[in-house]
């Protein structure tokens, strides 16, 4: 076997003093991840005695201001205005025993028994169809234009009435006359003469002035003929044509009409405490046609009786009621 030994290439170190110190058991832990918080600066509060008293609902009410006023007294009462309305008819016609009551008006003779020197014709307007009285046909006739056509039920219309027997000799009546008017007859028209009647007339009704020779202008729209001497039937509101006979007169029957005056007095009586300072709405209403009598009276004082009067006329030939309504609306100051 071959040994060798490799020399160094310089002398060993001296020995050390001692032993070297034994190795750590471990490594170290690693570093904080920061800086730890400071200390508390004191002692914390100690704990409280008992839980906390639960919080209340909600904030209690404010106290009331004070006591309300007590309730004032009771209204005085007003005075009052009472005003009573009376309404009474009368007339100047002929009424039983004279009273002059609306209620005990004589009935009129409707019938003409001697040939008259005035009459009166309402003008209904329309054709011959409303025709109505019992004069026989020799007597009475009417006739409607085939080319114009009958007369209108409304409008104005020129009327010319003459005897039958000398159209051109005499005049009852021409002129304008609108629908729902009368117009009146008499021999010598206007001016009437006082004659009497001719037995038998005629009416020419146009739509418009005829000019001077009505008679002979073909442009009518009706043409009448009736028998006007009374020896035949003739009455108050007998119908000829669109005319209708409404008030005749002669000597022995003097002035037959179909209507009269009736007169109605309103007495205001404020049997009140208070005045009725303003009236403000004060109407007289006969089958429905009012008559406004604002105007008439101011006021009525306390115990003041105040009359008002108003007329209407009565178709005596008509069969009906007549009612009658006041109203009255008065203010205090």
């Amino acid at each position: 076997m071959y040994m060798f030994t490799v020399p160094t290439p310089a002398p060993t170190p001296p020995p050390t003093p001692g032993p070297t110190p034994p190795p750590t058991p471990g490594p170290t832990p690693p570093p904080t991840p920061g800086p730890t918080p400071p200390p508390t600066p004191g002692p914390t509060p100690p704990p409280t005695p008992g839980p906390t008293p639960p919080p209340t609902p909600g904030p209690t009410p404010p106290p009331t201001p004070g006591p309300t006023p007590p309730p004032t007294p009771a209204p005085t009462p007003a005075e009052e205005c009472n005003v009573e309305v009376v309404t009474d008819c009368s007339t100047q016609a002929a009424t039983v025993g004279g009273s002059g009551d609306c209620d005990a008006i004589i009935p009129i003779i409707t019938r003409c028994d001697q040939r008259a020197t005035f009459m009166e014709m309402l003008y209904n307007g329309g054709d011959c169809s409303q025709s109505f009285n019992i004069q026989e046909a020799d007597k009475f006739d009417c006739t409607d234009s085939a080319t114009l056509g009958p007369p209108g039920d409304s409008g104005q219309y020129w009327i010319h009435v003459v005897p039958k027997k000398d159209p051109t000799g005499d005049v009852y009546f021409s002129g304008p006359v609108n629908v729902g008017d009368v117009f009146p007859m008499c021999p010598g028209y206007p001016a009437c003469s006082g004659d009497r009647f001719e037995a038998d007339s005629t009416v020419y009704i146009f739509a418009s002035d005829p000019g001077a020779d009505p008679v002979n202008n073909p442009n009518w729209n009706q043409l009448v003929n009736y028998h006007t001497s009374c020896s035949q039937n003739l009455f108050l509101k007998d119908k000829y044509g669109s005319t209708q006979l409404v008030i005749f007169f002669n000597e022995e029957q003097g002035l037959v009409s179909c209507f009269i005056t009736a007169t109605f007095a309103i007495t205001l009586t404020n049997e009140g405490e208070a005045s009725a300072d303003e009236i403000i709405l004060f109407t007289n209403t006969v089958n429905g046609n009012t008559t406004d009598l604002t105007d008439a009276v101011q006021g009525v004082e306390p115990g003041q009786q105040i009359v008002i009067t108003t007329q209407i006329l009565i178709d005596m030939t008509v069969r009906q009621d007549y009612i009658v309504t006041t109203d009255i609306i008065g203010a205090t100051e």
